[in-house]
């Protein structure tokens, strides 16, 4: 589904601003206070910048970082092995990542709060593994989804949220959305992975797949021993599973390039010739089967990125983000 930016999105916006006027003519005389007596911060009441690890109980820790003022609150969720600064980072001409002010971490800091945080296994750009506990691996959207509530809590992130997930990142925003559908306001999926890839390809090209991932994670693990590793069948089979996103605005993002090179030298030595081409086939037909399961959801499929969009086109993920923001309520 391919829906330009006047439809839906445009008319949840205009009910937002609506619910914007009534909201300040309430608030008008300061804060609220609830019934018990305590003082309610606004969505106008500066927030501190935060960047540091939180204890989650069971003796670990994980790390979170927020900047900026506002709600509905943005939580971005990194892709696999990707941690917080994968946010703050674009890809500049030589195909470096560098950090940016026009990133999409700062970019939406300045229009409400926003929060990143590092999954246990992950690592920053130049190779700095995580604070964050390490964790028994391969890892699943349901233990990430529920690690994310846990850093939530601990760090009394207030919300409503707008969760926005690259990559792997997708199945833990979409896990937890149907899992706290009370304090989801919104969704944005970047390239996320998406269970119709299965259904997409024959058993034995799906075969391949799970081959690939588990080289990845082989060549991952000699690098770091408690390094982030993906189970792509388990995950599928856990969203598959999972509980419906609740009716909040969404938007998907699916990358448009495909480096074919780049992807073969993923491959085991004997996957099929034209692997890269049919992989490629069933990533784009599956995206389209992703944006169908939410109503009324934006597809966006004009993206000029490959998989890593929040870095190739910041501006189009920030774009997204307002938008959501805006039909939430924000």
């Amino acid at each position: 589904m391919r829906a330009s930016p006047g439809g839906r999105l445009a008319a949840l916006r205009f009910a937002a601003a609506v619910l914007g006027v009534t909201a300040s003519l309430i608030a008008c005389g300061g804060e609220e206070e609830n019934p018990a007596g305590n003082t309610v911060p606004t969505a106008d009441t500066p927030q501190a910048d935060i960047a540091r690890t939180f204890d989650i109980g069971g003796g670990r820790q994980m790390y979170l970082e927020c900047r900026g003022t506002g709600s509905p609150t943005v939580v971005l969720v990194p892709g696999a092995v990707a941690a917080a600064d994968t946010w703050s980072e674009v890809t500049d001409r030589s195909g470096d990542m560098v950090p940016s002010g026009s990133a999409v971490y700062p970019e939406v800091g300045a229009f409400t709060r926003v929060c990143s945080y590092d999954r246990p296994g992950t690592a920053r750009t130049g190779d700095e593994f995580t604070p964050s506990t390490p964790v028994s691996q391969p890892t699943t959207p349901e233990r990430d989804a529920a690690d994310l509530g846990a850093l939530l809590t601990a760090a009394e992130v207030p919300g409503p949220y707008v969760l926005v997930g690259w990559s792997y990142g997708g199945p833990v925003a979409r896990v937890y959305a149907g899992t706290h559908p009370d304090d989801t306001a919104g969704l944005v999926l970047v390239d996320g992975m998406s269970e119709y890839l299965e259904s997409e390809l024959t058993p034995a090209e799906f075969s391949v797949f799970l081959r690939m991932n588990e080289l990845d994670n082989q060549r991952r693990t000699a690098q770091w021993a408690d390094v982030e590793q993906l189970d792509p069948a388990a995950t599928f089979a856990q969203l598959h599973a999972a509980p419906p996103v609740p009716d909040v605005p969404v938007v998907v993002l699916s990358g448009d390039t495909f480096d074919p090179d780049a992807f073969r030298a993923r491959l085991p030595a004997d996957a099929p010739a034209d692997y890269p081409e049919v992989f490629w086939r069933a990533q784009l037909a599956s995206q389209d089967s992703l944006a169908l399961l939410f109503a009324g959801a934006q597809h966006i499929t004009k993206t000029n990125s490959g998989h890593n969009i929040h870095n190739e086109s910041p501006q189009l993920v920030v774009d997204a983000i307002r938008d959501v923001v805006a039909a939430a309520g924000g």
